[in-house]
């Protein structure tokens, strides 16, 4: 048996010199090299090594395609194979396929692809992409002397597990936690083209096409019941949909939901918005747009807005519903203004963000002002709720009267509007879906911030924690789209600190908190613990999420004029009628938006970095980011941490920080730089973030190593020693407890990167100077 290896500081010849070693690949951080068994010991002896055998393992099948047993021979004949168990013949013309290369991937490499007449369509996973070839172009790939593997993309790999009727992973359509638009499906292709020439087959089938946005490669169908055909036979039709050319991904179309006085002090807010002194920063987002989209605003009218926001609404828009909807409702393209009339959300997500506690003075019972972090920014506002009249009366039960149906079906276009009003940070409370899933709309978030990288997007990680099997620990696995995204700040719910708030988990929640200590725990009474119904990760893909928690239980912001009077969310707080009490990830995620502002503020003004990145600005929050109750971070709980300001914008004696952005990085290449650490041993702390190339799946793997004056490897995300490198997350950090004064090598190493070149961010904490 043999393992691939990568392997550090040693050069070609010596490898190659080795028993049981043969080089595949050359690159200037590192080579890849085929190794035996016998040999392993031997080749990383004193030597900085990766296993990377697991990586060639290709997730387009159910226990994933093994690449060891050849699919496709170097004269393009297809042979037998365990993973294309009943696979067809192919019909004549062009298909997609799995093209693996024998290691990282190469630029040059890609460029002979295309000289053999290959179309390189997509990222998959690994060292493996996407690619359109015809009959003549098939031998032609599989012979390159870089291609290790290729075989047909399975058409079963292109349905999601709900699409498939993989029975035992469909969420409970009855529960809140998933609901679908009845019968209908995202049907994402590779390219607009092949999406506009599929359509009469779609019809065909039996599906109706409700909605096909301009541009878009992508549709949403809906399955149509006849004489003819069968609503039995839907998931014969939904396999032929699959066998369309061009198709990349089809899943149920899911109904998108929505998911501070205390707060502030909790996310450690003292020293960094303090008055500007020796102890303070006077932060306060001043000179900062931030845009929110959630139901709706207050009355909707920026000349007559609350009170908390007067003066500081750049822009309001309101969102009509979405074209999909129209078969199912009396009032297609429903638009009934951006007034906050139903729950209030989007007033009370607006003032954790923004909102500047003007009401709030001599209120009785608060401690200093309700108000956002990010208090003197300003904002763009976008409404998506609208009233549904629904055709079926059942829906009014649910999903219910208001809906966030004027979501796009293309989230770019909502995206562009609020940049194009100079907003640099966009706060969604809202998501919903299959859990874990990556989705159409985590592909177009990916997509802008990869095109727009100085525009950070933040999304709530859903509230569907449970206890489902009564052990007392909240299950995994519940985190819920666009908050899967790669290039998005994911955020959880820790406690607030109320503990005379009413309620229990059990109390309020009895069938998905069965048992102690869940059943029994107080709602807002340990601001060192998560919330329990706080989504959890990982992803389906195993990435951690959420990025970072923040307070998210009877959370003190702005209350709409407009709801019912009988309208207090989680409860009134004593007289007044501009506030009320909320709770949910949608509470906190508003008020991690507010610290992003003051993050950006801290960056452009204190260390004159005009326009940080969206990275920058991510690495910067978790790099503060402090653990709940001690436990070892990352985690699929709580992240990187709860969010701290002071922690890395004002880090106590004799800490500092220290950031770095502006590089890019080509498979193999490296950033190395030295970190002199003062002479007193003290904490070392190093954030690596990047916003990735588009995909279902990490794309381009940088990876961040650090070694200490001792010579000791630390790896990103993995314990001192390790030998192991994280290829899935695109956030990776170091944590030292006691670092040694001396010189610290630090590098950042573009291990795989086929879609690139890959921009990054650092940021660091420590007592620390760079020496270079």
């Amino acid at each position: 048996m043999t393992q691939t290896l990568k392997i550090y500081d040693v050069d070609r010849k010596t490898v190659a010199a080795m028993p049981g070693a043969r080089v595949l690949a050359t690159y200037p951080a590192f080579l890849v090299a085929e190794v035996d068994d016998f040999a392993i010991d031997a080749v990383s002896q004193g030597r900085l090594t990766e296993n990377i055998t697991d990586q060639y393992v290709i997730d387009a099948a159910e226990e994933g395609i093994d690449t060891n047993i050849p699919r496709i021979t170097a004269t393009g004949e297809a042979i037998a194979h365990p993973q294309y168990r009943g696979a067809s013949t192919l019909p004549p013309g062009p298909h997609h396929y799995l093209v693996q290369f024998v290691g990282p991937i190469k630029k040059a490499w890609l460029s002979a692809v295309r000289g053999a007449g290959g179309e390189i369509v997509a990222p998959w996973s690994g060292f493996t992409l996407v690619v359109r070839l015809d009959a003549k172009a098939v031998p032609r790939v599989a012979a390159l002397p870089s291609v290790r593997w290729m075989g047909h993309l399975p058409y079963a790999a292109r349905l999601s597990p709900q699409a498939a009727g993989r029975k035992e992973e469909i969420p409970d359509p009855l529960t809140p936690r998933s609901q679908y638009l009845p019968g209908a499906y995202a049907v994402q292709f590779f390219r607009r083209d092949l999406a506009e020439k599929a359509v009469p087959k779609i019809r065909r089938l039996g599906f109706e096409i409700i909605d096909f946005p301009p541009k878009l490669p992508a549709m949403i169908v809906r399955a149509k019941a006849s004489a003819k055909v069968k609503d039995d036979r839907l998931q014969v039709r939904l396999h032929d949909l699959s066998r369309i050319h061009g198709v990349r991904n089809i899943a149920p179309q899911p109904i998108r939901r929505t998911a501070n006085d205390q707060a502030a002090m909790i996310m450690g807010s003292a020293a960094s918005l303090g008055a500007t002194n020796a102890s303070g920063l006077g932060l306060s987002g001043a000179g900062e747009i931030i845009a929110v989209c959630d139901t709706g605003l207050d009355n909707g009218d920026a000349k007559t807005i609350h009170p908390d926001f007067k003066d500081r609404v750049v822009a309001i828009k309101s969102y009509p519903m979405s074209a999909y909807y129209a078969p199912y409702v009396k009032n297609p393209g429903g638009d009934d203004g951006p007034a906050d009339l139903d729950s209030g959300h989007g007033t009370h997500t607006s003032g954790s963000v923004l909102g500047d506690g003007i009401s709030s003075t001599n209120l009785p019972g608060v401690v200093g002002p309700v108000r956002g972090l990010s208090y003197k920014a300003k904002l763009v506002f976008q409404a998506v709720e609208q009233e549904m009249k629904w055709k079926d009366p059942s829906y009014y039960e649910k999903p219910g009267r208001y809906l966030l149906s004027g979501l796009p079906a293309d989230l770019k276009t909502l995206f562009a509007w609020a940049y194009q009003r100079r907003a640099r940070i966009h706060s969604n409370s809202w998501g919903g879906g299959d859990p874990g899933a990556y989705d159409d709309q985590c592909q177009q978030l990916d997509q802008f911030v990869w095109e727009h990288p100085d525009f950070c997007i933040l999304f709530a990680a859903g509230n569907d924690g449970t206890d489902r099997n009564g052990d007392g620990v909240v299950d995994a696995g519940s985190v819920t789209s666009p908050g899967t995204a790669k290039n998005c700040i994911t955020v959880g719910a820790s406690e607030n600190n109320r503990p005379g708030s009413p309620g229990t988990y059990g109390r309020y929640w009895p069938d998905d908190y069965p048992s102690p200590p869940l059943h029994d725990d107080p709602l807002a009474d340990n601001p060192h613990q998560m919330v329990a119904f706080s989504s959890r990760g990982p992803t389906g893909d195993k990435r951690i999420k959420p990025d970072v928690v923040a307070p998210g239980t009877y959370i003190l912001s702005t209350r709409s004029r407009v709801v019912a009077s009988s309208q207090w969310g989680y409860g009134r707080f004593g007289s007044t009628t501009l506030y009320m009490l909320d709770s949910g990830t949608s509470m906190a995620t508003p008020l991690t938006a507010g610290a992003v502002g003051v993050i950006r503020e801290y960056l452009r003004n204190k260390v004159n970095i005009s326009n940080p990145s969206a990275a920058l600005l991510k690495a910067t929050l978790i790099a503060g980011a402090a653990s709940l109750n001690g436990a070892q971070r990352p985690n699929n709980d709580e992240g990187y941490g709860r969010v701290n300001l002071d922690a890395v914008l004002v880090p106590r004696a004799p800490l500092g920080n220290l950031f770095h952005e502006g590089a890019s990085l080509a498979t193999g290449q490296q950033l190395e730089r030295t970190l002199t650490l003062g002479p007193a041993s003290g904490p070392l702390r190093v954030v690596l973030a990047y916003s990735d190339y588009p995909g279902p799946r990490l794309v381009n793997n940088l990876n961040l190593i650090v070694t200490g004056p001792d010579g000791v490897n630390h790896l990103g995300n993995s314990t001192a020693g390790a030998t192991q490198f994280d290829a899935t997350n695109n956030v990776e950090v170091i944590d030292i407890d006691m670092a040694p004064a001396g010189d610290w090598r630090m590098r950042v190493v573009a291990s795989n990167v086929p879609n690139g070149p890959q921009p990054f961010a650092l940021a660091v904490i420590g007592s620390a100077v760079w020496a270079n």
